[in-house]
């Protein structure tokens, strides 16, 4: 079932790129790598969350990453 998931968040990545890519002017590079980067970033925590799905959310993920770097405040 998780296949099913996966391949219909990667038809939709792919539909929104190919229905707003063209839209973006040509000259405007910042904003299509933006907008390409975040595109595939909510592609790639969808698919982690259907992978791992009691995985903590992002604000705890962050967290426990500043606190290993930074230590406890």
């Amino acid at each position: 079932m998780k296949g099913v998931y996966i391949v219909s968040i990667t038809v939709v990545a792919i539909l929104m790129f190919i229905y707003q890519w063209p839209k973006i002017k040509s000259t405007e590079v910042k904003e299509k790598a933006a907008f390409a980067t975040i595109t595939v970033i909510g592609w790639g925590a969808a698919i982690i969350y259907i992978i791992f799905p009691n995985m903590g959310s992002p604000a705890k993920i962050i967290d426990f990453i500043i606190v290993q770097l930074f230590g406890p405040f």
